[in-house]
């Protein structure tokens, strides 16, 4: 192997401290479920000894039952969605009237950057929903096998590359294409989850023992994308999903051996090892794909009623592809095509064919929830509805009477649980760039056709083959260093940072 720095040397202001007392290493389990794991813990015997080890704390995950894709932000700043702006990987600019990535609108800065300010050696490994890195002394890998990518696999320092590359060669765990997928595809998925689970875990150990760190912080995304495909349907809704025997069971035990050998660089009696998840998986209870279809016959009949033509439904080529595609086609070009054309693809198909100057608002990109944007002037480029007018206070009344006036076609259940106004939930610096209302479901099975008191029967068929899908269930499980003794304790994601700060200046 070369002699490529791991870290640059602390500044020179730490030189009193040289010789480190104490330590932290963070190992997330990206939508882990907790339950899950002591369920299954006579398969997971390295996360069994962790829990008779450890103190573990079941945590809110702020922001996580109304934004899934928020949590990591506001575990690593500390701050709600209002504050940080994320809501998904793909989020609406109220500028280009569009979708965009997420990383060409905002910047959250992790907290171990200020870390490494204070002169902490830093090593970061595959946390989700991160930029490129911006450390100047640390080590810092993004997009090696996410879940979701951000940028792209990148390396701090970028002479590491190379190296890891050699090594544990390029990154291989593909995007997740949410489309139905056949029993053999998902075997196939499978089996590249436990491949992946064994590189990651051969990472963070080659790093944990060769780099000289006070704080690394690493994560699994694998029993995300594993809780995703592989999660035990409980109900089944109008099309179950043929899963291969014991898949999530698989993907959580490749990731409990890979823990094996970093359990045992980190338990030395001086580091406090923190297993950590941010948000949790259970069953899919999300009925997403009825947010558009709704929103489009709200528009109608909200045009209808102030008098308007009602606005042609958009249509768009590449929504007309996206829903009449065969899924194992669709899947097998989201595999092949990059990220950044699947993401024009995406927001093509969500806001081509709109007339904005007839459009008052519209159904934007969402996964567990549903999400509505108010076409706003004075924030929207193309608004065409006065805040605070009264045909403003008018539409919001009719969006929330149609959702809340849908059922379950063949129970009579009610299709949501609630309606909830981001302003009134998440105030905050960047809140403009949420939803502006989000819609919950209710506690069924992804169904094709529901009954409307308004609009009557609608039938869209559930594209995205998830069987499971986020729970708002986060949890800390704290070991070693008399498991962290003297630390705040945690009750919601966003005291983690803080409790990682305490600890290492006090131990320090």
């Amino acid at each position: 192997m070369s002699n490529v720095p791991l870290a640059r040397p602390a500044r020179a202001t730490m030189a009193t401290r040289s010789i480190r007392m104490a330590r932290v290493i963070m190992i997330g389990l990206d939508a882990a479920s907790l339950d899950f794991i002591a369920a299954s813990r006579g398969a997971l015997p390295n996360l069994a000894r962790l829990l008779d080890a450890g103190v573990a704390y079941r945590l809110k995950s702020a922001g996580g039952d109304l934004f899934p894709a928020s949590v990591w932000p506001s575990f690593y700043t500390a701050t709600h969605p209002g504050e940080h702006g994320v809501y998904y990987p793909l989020q609406w600019d109220e500028t280009t009237m569009s979708l965009r990535p997420l990383s060409d609108l905002l910047y959250c800065e992790p907290f171990w950057y200020d870390l490494e300010r204070r002169g902490y050696r830093v090593t970061a490994v595959d946390v989700p929903v991160t930029w490129r890195s911006r450390l100047q002394r640390g080590v810092e890998i993004t997009d090696w096998a996410p879940h979701e990518p951000m940028q792209g696999f990148s390396v701090q320092p970028p002479g590491l590359e190379r190296e890891i590359r050699r090594e544990f060669g390029a990154a291989r765990f593909g995007p997740e294409i949410p489309v139905r997928k056949t029993k053999r595809q998902l075997a196939t998925l499978r089996d590249e989850v436990i491949a992946s689970a064994g590189r990651k875990g051969a990472l963070i150990e080659w790093l944990a023992r060769r780099a000289d760190w006070d704080f690394l912080i690493a994560v699994f995304s694998e029993t995300h994308r594993g809780g995703h495909l592989f999660w035990p349907q409980q109900q089944a809704g109008d099309a179950p999903i043929d899963l291969p025997e014991g898949a999530l069971v698989d993907c959580y035990r490749a990731v409990d051996r890979a823990l094996g050998n970093i359990i045992d660089v980190s338990l030395d009696g001086r580091t406090m090892l923190v297993l950590f998840s941010v948000h949790g998986m259970g069953p899919n209870r999300s009925q997403e794909h009825f947010t558009r279809h709704i929103m489009e016959r709200v528009n109608d009949r909200f045009a209808a009623a102030s008098g308007r033509s009602a606005p042609p439904r958009p249509r768009s080529l590449m929504r007309v592809l996206r829903e009449r595609l065969p899924a194992r086609i669709q899947h097998a070009i989201g595999r092949a095509v990059p990220l950044s054309w699947k993401d024009g693809v995406v927001n093509r198909a969500i806001t081509g064919g709109y007339d904005w100057a007839e459009t008052p608002g519209l159904a934007i990109l969402g996964s567990v929830t549903g999400y509505v944007r108010l076409n706003l002037r004075g924030r929207e480029t193309a608004g065409m509805l006065e805040p605070g007018s009264d045909a403003h206070a008018r539409y919001m009344r009719a969006i929330c009477e149609a959702f809340a006036g849908c059922r379950i076609a063949d129970t009579g259940e009610p299709l949501i649980s609630a309606t909830s106004l981001t302003p009134e939930t998440f105030a905050g610096a960047r809140s403009h760039f949420l939803p502006d209302l989000v819609v919950s479901w209710g506690d069924r099975a992804p169904v094709a056709r529901i009954d409307s008191d308004v609009f009557g029967p609608i039938t869209v068929h559930p594209p995205t083959g998830r069987s499971g899908n986020h729970r708002a269930e986060a949890f800390a499980l704290v070991v070693g260093a008399e498991s962290g003794r003297g630390h705040r304790t945690p009750r919601d994601i966003v005291d983690l940072a803080p409790m990682v700060r305490d600890w290492l200046a006090q131990a320090s």
